[in-house]
């Protein structure tokens, strides 16, 4: 299994898992033990919520958790360090829309495109040459969920309270450096010299990130297209210290916002032709086939997608892009 299914498995076990109250997963996990020795029971009060600390007695380590079960990062420890002292989390009540995580609240829709990028980066199975010792190397970064990540977290203005969980997962809060204000992410630094090592293509719903103003991406490993929806961020395009996706993968043509200075340079080699559907650096049949494909199945396509088989930039895939393919091949 790959990273990219192997965390997208361990999401859905997590999440599903705290779907019904503690009574509900103590009896459940009772019923899986079977009277096993060593596993974990959930630990829940009189009126069936979650003890605000939990332990497991055969590792020896006890957390703090929030209402719904979730472990708060950053307050495992072990027996010999002593107890977490899960009594200072008071929980905020946050607004709709918006998800507390370890007393703060976060919009979900931003975390959720930061999501998207750590996906994306799982899903390209980008081969960067990583030794079995390396624990440095990966797209995500791996080392972003150590708990010896020099990456931070601003949030209105103070340090936030945020320790790696050490899942093995990169999360949204663990990439990179962030800045949020009232709940909303206003800052990404994901640059060279903080090594996220993003990879695959920069998500077209970027512009909801509404409320950023300062984007650094470069020296990364993303690829594909740029979506058109970056020139909707609040940011300026031109200065290459609020704003910069340079020294990347990312293949002409560019939005006409994003201002190429001396500091602009792309790794171009892997970007082939629009046409080039299934992406073998030639336009022939099998091309064809694949657009007719799309047209004749109705299929929805994504941005990257769109972009490669719309041959006449009129942002829709017709017959008209395989009249432009087929006149191609019979020029060459």
């Amino acid at each position: 299994m790959n990273k990219f299914k192997l965390a997208v498995t361990i999401f859905i076990l997590t999440n599903v898992a705290f779907l019904q109250d503690c009574c509900d997963q103590q009896s459940a996990a009772i019923d899986d033990c079977d009277g096993m020795v060593g596993c974990f029971i959930p630990q829940c009060t009189d009126d069936c919520n979650w003890e605000p600390m939990q332990c497991w007695g055969s590792t020896g380590y006890c957390w703090c958790v929030n209402e719904n079960g979730n472990e708060i990062p950053g307050t495992s420890l072990p027996s010999w360090q002593g107890m977490p002292e899960c009594d200072e989390f008071d929980i905020e009540n946050c607004d709709e829309g918006y998800v507390e995580i370890n007393g703060a609240c976060f919009h979900n829709g931003d975390l959720s495109i930061i999501q998207k990028m750590i996906d994306n980066s799982y899903e390209s199975e980008i081969d960067l040459g990583c030794e079995d010792w390396d624990n440095y190397c990966g797209s995500p970064n791996p080392f972003m969920d150590s708990s010896d990540s020099w990456m931070s977290l601003l949030v209105d203005g103070e340090n936030y309270s945020w320790n790696s969980n050490e899942n093995g997962i990169v999360e949204p809060l663990e990439l990179g450096i962030q800045e949020w204000e009232n709940g909303r992410l206003t800052s990404l630094m994901c640059g060279a010299y903080i090594y996220c090592q993003l990879s695959g293509p920069i998500p077209e719903e970027i512009n909801e990130l509404t409320s950023l103003t300062t984007l650094r991406l470069e020296g990364n490993y993303l690829s594909g297209f740029i979506p058109e929806t970056i020139c909707e961020l609040d940011s300026n395009h031109n200065d290459y210290l609020e704003f910069d996706i340079s020294w990347n993968k990312l293949c002409p043509p560019y939005p006409e916002c994003i201002g190429m200075s001396d500091f602009w340079d792309q790794d171009t080699s892997e970007c082939t032709v629009t046409g080039d559907v299934n992406y073998d650096f030639i336009l022939n049949v099998q091309d064809i086939v694949l657009i007719v494909s799309f047209i004749l199945d109705d299929i929805q396509l994504d941005f990257q997608e769109l972009s490669i088989s719309d041959m006449n930039y009129d942002e829709v895939v017709n017959v008209l892009d395989i009249t432009e393919i087929i006149n191609i091949i019979l020029e060459d």
